[in-house]
């Protein structure tokens, strides 16, 4: 493949490239996915750097099972299912009490002539991750392929194996409980009590609605 032709190439035909021995057009894909990925993980970890470092798991992993893939379906959303079940490994290696306490790092040095609005607009940030992180991983997963990835049920249906509609009440599901979050939270519920709470709802949840690998 000229250079010109791998960058109209679909992802089908880098892999069979790649899969005939052209390993170098792995880069193609990495350069497709590689921060959409990033903002996947991020939001199912919730942690920067675990996150940067999931990333490169993932694709190690994606090339590693190359051979696996099957080309009836999108390459895109068997992408994210191994990133999802990868991620959900690492969240079970930590301790939930450890995870709901944690605060984010500070994303960066504030500048004092910002002003209010960019207090304002950190502060909405740091409120909506703090939310966040009191959904389980599956709803997490499937607020970020919905919302933020802009998914259809069917792609959504390769990482989670449900029907669009099961999945369409999931996905309605998360984002009440996230707004409920968000609304204790505006009211001024105490946070430590509320995520033992939540949590230990979503210890039961997340364990019978998991996808299977």
């Amino acid at each position: 493949m000229t250079q010109e032709r791998t960058c109209e190439a679909s992802d089908e035909m880098l892999i069979r490239a790649v899969g005939e021995g052209q390993v170098e057009l792995y880069a193609q894909l990495i350069g497709r996915y590689q921060q959409r990925l990033y903002v996947y993980c991020y939001h199912l970890l919730m942690q920067r750097e675990e996150a940067e470092d999931a990333v490169q798991d993932v694709l190690i992993k994606a090339y590693e099972k190359l051979s696996l893939y099957r080309y009836s379906q999108s390459f895109s959303a068997w992408l994210y299912k191994i990133a999802y079940h990868h991620c959900l490994n690492l969240l079970r290696k930590r301790k939930r009490t450890a995870l709901l306490a944690r605060l984010l790092k500070p994303l960066g040095q504030d500048h004092a002539d910002e002003g209010y609005a960019a207090a304002r607009r950190k502060e909405v940030l740091a409120q909506s991750e703090r939310a966040l992180r009191r959904l389980t991983v599956a709803e997490r997963s499937l607020i970020v392929l919905r919302v933020m990835e802009g998914k259809s049920y069917e792609e959504i249906g390769q990482t989670f194996p449900q029907s669009p509609a099961a999945l369409r009440k999931r996905v309605e599901r998360a984002l009440f409980k996230l707004k409920k979050i968000w609304g204790n939270m505006e009211d001024g519920e105490d946070e430590e009590e509320s995520a033992y709470r939540l949590a230990h709802k979503s210890d039961v949840v997340e364990r019978a609605t998991a996808p299977n690998r």
